[in-house]
């Protein structure tokens, strides 16, 4: 055996020695949890799963489970773990966002960008995108909510992600605003007092500009109806006696 293998020998028993040293030390065990952005998710949901992490060496922790964990949550999207030596755990959670809701019984379906159930919870929240024109099979929290017509709904979520991009909420003053799916070549908005016939959505970020600035000539809570077209087009109709 040469001089530089038994050199490299004797360094990978020191190295594993060292190993064994510090995951035996109790000064590497974790004994905080730094959580971070919740907003609804309940910090108790979480301390539950990472009870079971307390006082394991910092070193030894798979982070990855822990993380598998918390994403069966139906709250959360997403988690980042990191460690902060000696003794810490820092995870950012990332909550799923609330893209629409759907009135169901005496409640409301809150569901994500993918049509998954988040929660279903008995009050509307303010700054709301509301679903109307949908017939609900089922809904589980946690899985995709079941629909009559899916398609319809596939059509619901897009136009609803084109308005939480749009920042529909921050360009116009009001509390919610209601999809209403008649099918996928007719979907209307409501907002305010106005009716918006979108017909399908296609150009959906165009009519949505040409929306706001139809809107901005308007007085303000004006009844009627705003025509949207993909050519440039915009007609403006207001509400008579007669429609009242």
């Amino acid at each position: 055996m040469g001089r530089f293998a038994r050199k490299f020998i004797v360094l990978l028993i020191l190295v594993v020695l060292t190993a064994i040293f510090v995951f035996r030390l109790d000064y590497f065990n974790v004994k905080e949890f730094s959580i971070h952005n919740l907003k609804r998710v309940k910090k108790d949901d979480i301390i539950k799963i990472l009870q079971q992490y307390q006082n394991q060496n910092i070193l030894s922790i798979n982070t990855k489970e822990i993380r598998q964990k918390l994403l069966k949550n139906p709250e959360i999207e997403d988690v980042k773990i990191t460690r902060r030596f000696p003794d810490m755990l820092i995870l950012e959670v990332y909550e799923k966002e609330t893209v629409g809701l759907i009135k169901y019984l005496n409640s409301y379906i809150e569901v994500d960008k993918n049509g998954y159930v988040i929660r279903i919870e008995g009050d509307l929240p303010k700054k709301s995108i509301i679903f109307e024109g949908l017939k609900v099979n089922e809904a589980t929290v946690g899985k995709k909510l079941d629909i009559d017509d899916e398609l319809l709904f596939d059509e619901g979520l897009r136009v609803a992600n084109s308005l939480k991009k749009f920042d529909i909420f921050g360009k116009f003053n009001v509390d919610c605003v209601t999809v209403s799916l008649k099918s996928v070549n007719n979907i209307e908005l409501k907002i305010d007092k106005l009716i918006v016939k979108v017909g399908d959505l296609s150009e959906i970020d165009y009519k949505l500009r040409l929306l706001k600035s139809v809107y901005e000539k308007l007085p303000k809570h004006i009844e009627g109806t705003v025509i949207l077209n993909s050519n440039g087009i915009a007609t403006f109709s207001p509400n008579t006696e007669e429609d009242n």
